[in-house]
């Protein structure tokens, strides 16, 4: 039926998917909002006015839009790129800042110190200031790149509850750091004065530690710089490798790659890192006014008691802070060990090639062994047959020989099972896939051999078909012909 209510609603139809096409394919342009429109409201409200108005794209503008729509994808990868190298600077000197400011308190301080200090915390707070500042920027710029990639309109469509959470959350570890709580340069007070005010003064050292230990959460901006430096993220071919088999190339692909590529190297780098922060930490945690500092050695040797989990007992933490920071290096020292084991076992691991040629030395040695014991059943067996014509079969030699008999029979059955072991180890996953495509194979062959003979069945069923015909008619033929003469 081609009635004119079908051809318009047809039209219709074919102007409502063109334009839903054209909204995908399209470019998300920033001073227009309204382009998204007709991919999120296609619903019984829109008109045939508004369907007709819509123009159909070219391949060639197509192409054009995509190519801008990489070009952008590219810019803001790059911008991304240097944000990141910003913020791990921004987060690296901070943390060496309050490292410094730190071990100037621990040292008697003075009135020259005590400016250095207020210094280095303003430093400190205003590279705070930019990398918080920098935190929003980067993940600004981030969602504009996941509209850019999604084809949206406006960057807000990717702005969900937990994302803003974690930048909040980034935001709050980033913002943590020791803060000038006082002006050195006012000092207009007398001898007495001076004592009341280094009174007051290990309660800003504590401060000054319990917000420092915080800052070495910004390591994590490392990881961040680790991941825009790869290759996997430079590399389009691993970008849409991954996104066809829905895997989103992040920083926990990443650490499983390098993991699995440099082992050792990876839990080297954690554990000499975890070494230095930790020992660090403990020495800032033990710091009290009225008693004498742990040194850094010492720091150390307590770090290292309680990563092993051996704890001599001669350095004890002594505050709440350092039993905090000792039990948490006593948890990762348990994992990390358990990571070590699992690093020394696949490295003591034998390789394909190496296995191939262990076992097929050890499958010769078991197989000497296997006949010189079965060259032993036969010479007893021949003994005993022997003794046993000279009328003694109850002698020592005769029981020695049956022994010695059953021993080679049963080193014979037990070497035949070691046999049979050592070829189901040789049996592995690379093994299995080399026999499931060979069975894959010879299946295909037999399926192939199979339709080529149904082929001939077939045929040989119309050849018989043929031939019971021709049977038939030279049958009539034949009748016919003793009809005629039988006439």
């Amino acid at each position: 039926m081609n009635s004119p209510l079908f051809t318009s609603l047809s039209s219709e139809a074919h102007g409502a998917v063109s334009s839903v096409m054209t909204t995908i394919f399209s470019i998300p342009n920033s001073s227009s909002t309204s382009s998204i429109i007709p991919l999120l409201n296609i619903t019984d409200n829109t008109t045939n006015d508004s369907l007709s108005n819509k123009k159909q794209i070219s391949p060639s503008t197509l192409m054009a839009d995509v190519n801008n729509r990489l070009l952008k994808r590219k810019l803001l990868h790059n911008r991304l790129y240097i944000i990141t190298y910003i913020m791990c600077f921004l987060g690296l000197l901070g943390i060496l800042l309050m490292i410094i400011n730190n071990e100037i308190i621990f040292l008697n301080i003075n009135d020259k110190d005590r400016y250095i200090c207020w210094f280095i915390k303003l430093i400190i707070t205003i590279t705070t200031i930019i990398l918080v500042l920098l935190v929003f920027y980067y993940h600004r710029l981030d969602l504009d790149l996941y509209a850019v990639s999604n084809s949206f309109n406006h960057w807000r469509i990717g702005l969900t509850t937990t994302r803003i959470f974690l930048i909040l959350f980034e935001a709050f570890i980033c913002m943590i750091h020791p803060m000038p709580l006082y002006f050195p340069f006012i000092r207009n007070f007398k001898s007495n004065n001076s004592t009341t005010f280094n009174s007051t003064l290990p309660s800003h050292i504590t401060i000054d530690i319990a917000l420092g230990l915080p800052m070495f959460a910004r390591l994590y901006l490392i990881c961040r710089f680790m991941l825009f430096n790869s290759y996997l993220v430079h590399n389009a071919f691993s970008q849409s490798i991954g996104s066809l088999n829905q895997v989103s190339v992040n920083f926990y692909f990443l650490l499983k790659t390098y993991i699995q590529q440099w082992p050792t190297r990876c839990l080297s780098v954690f554990c000499i890192l975890l070494f230095i922060i930790s020992s660090w930490s403990l020495r800032a945690c033990n710091y009290q006014s009225t008693i004498q500092h742990i040194s850094m050695l010492d720091a150390m040797w307590l770090f290292i008691v309680t990563f092993t989990t051996v704890g001599y007992g001669d350095l004890t933490p002594a505050t709440y802070c350092e039993r905090s920071v000792a039990t948490i290096i006593a948890m990762i020292g348990v994992l990390s060990t358990a990571l070590l084991i699992s690093v020394l076992a696949q490295k003591l691991e034998l390789s394909r090639s190496e296995k191939y040629v262990h076992n097929f030395v050890l499958n010769i040695k078991l197989a000497k062994e296997r006949k010189n014991h079965a060259a032993n059943v036969v010479k007893f067996v021949v003994k005993l047959w022997y003794l046993k014509r000279k009328h003694r079969p109850i002698s020592n030699e005769y029981i020695k020989a049956q022994r010695e008999l059953v021993r080679s029979i049963h080193f014979n059955q037990q070497l035949k099972q070691d046999q049979k072991k050592l070829i189901d180890s040789c049996i592995g996953m690379p093994e299995l896939i080399v026999m499931q495509r060979d069975s894959n194979d010879k299946i295909r062959e037999n399926t192939q051999t199979l339709s080529i003979m149904k082929v001939k069945v077939d045929k040989i069923e119309e050849k018989l078909s043929d031939m019971d015909h021709a049977m038939i008619n030279i049958q009539n033929t034949l009748h016919l012909v003793l009809n005629k003469i039988s006439k």
